[in-house]
């Protein structure tokens, strides 16, 4: 069965594309010709650590944080974790004196 949504070949975009695209619009038009069509043949062809490559360039060629971050954008923490553990403790009652 084939996969209903299809995210971007460029990291840290995660925007949906079509089935038989590689790159979604925005980053189609916003890529060099030679960096579009590199990623797309590369795929192709099936030279995957070209095609990793050329999809970190064109991560860095258009300003993406994060590169280095294992964990995506959305599903980091907005909230430190030793507060996360102090509010838990105080919804369930617990003591946290010592």
């Amino acid at each position: 069965m084939a996969k209903r949504v299809h995210r971007c070949d460029v990291p840290g975009c995660g925007t949906e594309r079509t089935r038989w695209q590689r790159l979604c619009t925005r980053c189609f038009t916003r890529l060099p010709g030679e960096m579009r069509t590199g990623i797309i043949d590369a795929h192709h062809q099936h030279r995957d650590a070209d095609w990793r490559r050329l999809r970190k360039a064109a991560a860095v060629y258009l300003g993406f944080a994060n590169l280095t971050s294992k964990i995506p954008p959305t599903q980091q923490h907005r909230v430190p974790l030793a507060r996360v553990i102090e509010l838990q403790q105080r919804l369930l009652g617990e003591r946290t004196d010592a």
